[in-house]
């Protein structure tokens, strides 16, 4: 027998096997739908980690990589000085685990909650604390020096927030470009040096670890020919599609902020903002009530206005997506298909969503699927955090239908 004839034989078999794996998995999930939940949990209290069937074993790792993300703080740097090296390696450890708590804690609750956060001592600090890393270590006979990664035990820390009541959100929003534009006069700038309001934006620390992650433009010589100021403010679909496409995101915000003068108060200069959303859905504008008054002090009042509109948005997105976990609610939606592979792919996703407590398959076939989603919350959290997850969850027809959303495109116009 040639070589040839062997590898050709070999292809077929695997070939055979790959769809039989798929045959097979397809028809346990069609037979057996109430085994698809288990929702065994890992402790008293604790809730129960999102099912995984069996024949799914990617699913787990990805809920991993966000809840990773969330959950870990990095590059903390200690320093620490002991009556040994040994010493102040230990005490540095407490220390860079406290610090990466406390940036965690505050990460995924309220600001107005911040002040109910637990104290914690060390030992029960290490029990939540799940990996550290380590690089860069330098010692001397009494001091110690090293960057560090703490990733925390999600299900530990979830317990923690839950039996001390308080609320919190570990859904990652989809990254938000943001345009600041300055208006002075009958002048608009976006790029130009004189936007002092860019200028304050630049000097946030816009950190990618939140919930809700901003991005600015680079205002290079491509950015500066791609849209202009004139053109973000009016919704140009070319130049905001062109924005969107060089940086990756689906979303950009206009923040549009007017300097003015006051006459009622005397002449003092105000700045008043207000922020103009693009996206796949199309446009939608929101006025803020945060006019500032500049006094003699302009770049102070820009930063302190640009990190008041960045701390709100964070608070209005965790508020939109928190945790409920005294409140869980089933849905049953429809999933269009286009095969197997498809379904798997929703599967995925609706798993790592953090929302979603379990799902549970009732039926498939090479069309559609029918599935029932166990949640915490309401359903307008539900669509969002989906939504995250490029899942579009909509009524049709008097029914919920689950579809895996196309490649959006910024859009100008109001959708419909």
């Amino acid at each position: 027998m040639t070589t040839a004839r062997i590898l050709h034989l070999v292809g077929l078999v695997m070939w055979h096997r790959a769809f039989l794996i798929l045959f097979l998995s397809a028809f346990c999930l069609t037979s057996f739908p109430g085994q698809y939940s288990p929702g065994v949990a890992l402790a008293q209290n604790r809730p129960a980690p999102v099912p995984v069937a069996a024949d799914t074993p990617v699913a787990a790792d990805t809920v991993d990589a966000e809840a990773g993300a969330i959950y870990t703080v990095q590059g903390l740097e200690v320093d620490e000085t002991a009556a040994s090296a040994v010493a102040a390696r230990d005490q540095a450890m407490r220390t860079g685990q406290r610090q990466a708590l406390d940036l965690v804690l505050r990460r995924i609750t309220m600001r107005m909650d911040h002040g109910a956060l637990p104290d914690l001592d060390d030992k029960a600090i290490a029990q939540l604390v799940g990996a550290v890393q380590v690089t860069g270590e330098k010692t001397s006979t009494v001091r110690y020096l090293a960057k560090i990664t703490v990733r925390l035990d999600r299900i530990a820390v979830r317990e923690l927030l839950r039996n001390i009541g308080i609320n919190f959100s570990e859904t990652r929003a989809k990254p938000t470009l943001v345009l600041p534009v300055l208006e002075k006069g009958a002048a608009l700038a976006l790029f130009e040096d004189s936007n002092v309001w860019r200028g304050a934006w630049q000097r946030l620390d816009l950190a990618a670890s939140s919930l809700l992650p901003m991005r600015l433009p680079r205002g290079d010589l491509q950015d500066i020919t791609t849209i202009t100021a004139e053109g973000a403010l009016a919704g140009n679909e070319g130049q905001l599609r062109a924005m969107a496409q060089r940086y990756g995101v689906d979303n950009i915000m206009v923040a549009h902020a007017v300097l003015s003068i006051d006459l009622q108060a005397g002449g003092v200069p105000r700045v008043d903002v207000t922020l103009l959303r693009f996206g796949p859905r199309g446009k939608s504008t929101e006025i803020l009530d945060y006019g500032i008054d500049v006094g003699q002090d302009l770049d102070g009042a820009m930063d302190r206005l640009a990190l008041r509109v960045v701390t709100d948005q964070q608070e209005h997105w965790k508020r939109r997506t928190q945790l409920n976990f005294g409140t869980e609610t089933n849905l049953s939606a429809l999933v269009p298909l286009s095969g197997l592979a498809e379904w798997l792919v929703v599967r995925q996703r609706l798993e790592a969503t953090a929302i979603v407590r379990s799902i549970t398959l009732h039926g498939i076939s090479r069309k559609d699927a029918q599935v029932v989603i166990n949640y915490f919350g309401d359903t307008e959290n539900l669509v969002v955090s989906l939504a995250q997850r490029d899942l579009n969850l909509a009524m049709v027809d008097g029914f919920w239908e689950l579809r895996l959303a196309k490649k959006g495109q910024v859009r100008a116009m109001t959708a419909k």
